[in-house]
């Protein structure tokens, strides 16, 4: 059963739509709306669509002509963001394997939240957002640290465990963001104590 109460209905409206455009058949809902959905933790306003693409920029485009309101933010070869009905829409070629088979409910399609826990890694590793390390936080409700950094190195054939850990404790970047709208407790400095804890402890038995 999905956590509707996580998102407001144009971005459910906006997602179910996009799922039913045959060529984003083989994309995944992944991301902080896709682990929302899973867990109901908090609200989430943005659209994630990972996969294979099947389509050339001009098929996609004709594909999202039926949007009227659609303004493009970024296009590259890979990663393709979109505001549609001013909700931004990221859409992802992407070329790292699934490690789980989709989760599919009422339509939409999502990646299983191991295969988000893994992207987590690698999106703090990038640059972690507050919303980032929230959802961590989560996650590490339901598995331990180790578990989740085998995902991402199961996943990302060129990811470091090394950087990994270290970006998992550097919160810096993420201060200065507001806090997402939560639906179960949370607080940032309970969170940073609690990843931290996680990944010293980690370190300690490897």
């Amino acid at each position: 059963m999905l956590h509707y109460e996580t998102i407001d209905t144009p971005t459910l409206e906006l997602l179910k739509d996009l799922m039913g455009i045959p060529v984003f058949r083989k994309l995944r809902l992944v991301g902080g709306t896709g682990l929302a959905l899973q867990k109901g933790h908090r609200k989430s306003v943005d659209i994630d669509l990972f996969g294979e693409l099947d389509a050339d920029d001009i098929e996609l485009m004709n594909s999202l002509s039926v949007f009227h309101d659609l303004k493009t933010i970024q296009h590259t070869k890979n990663i393709k963001i979109f505001s549609i009905n001013n909700i931004k829409t990221d859409i992802v070629n992407y070329p790292y394997p699934w490690l789980f088979p989709e989760i599919e409910a009422d339509g939409i399609r999502m990646a299983d939240v191991r295969d988000i826990a893994a992207m987590k890694v690698a999106a703090i590793a990038n640059r972690g957002t507050k919303k980032d390390f929230i959802d961590l936080y989560f996650l590490l409700k339901d598995f331990s640290l180790g578990e989740i950094i085998n995902l991402y190195l199961a996943k990302y054939h060129d990811g470091s465990d090394f950087m990994a850990l270290r970006s998992l404790v550097y919160f810096s970047d993420a201060e200065s963001d507001l806090m997402p709208e939560m639906l179960m407790p949370a607080e940032w400095e309970s969170a940073k104590l609690l990843i931290k804890s996680e990944v010293e402890a980690y370190q300690r038995n490897r």
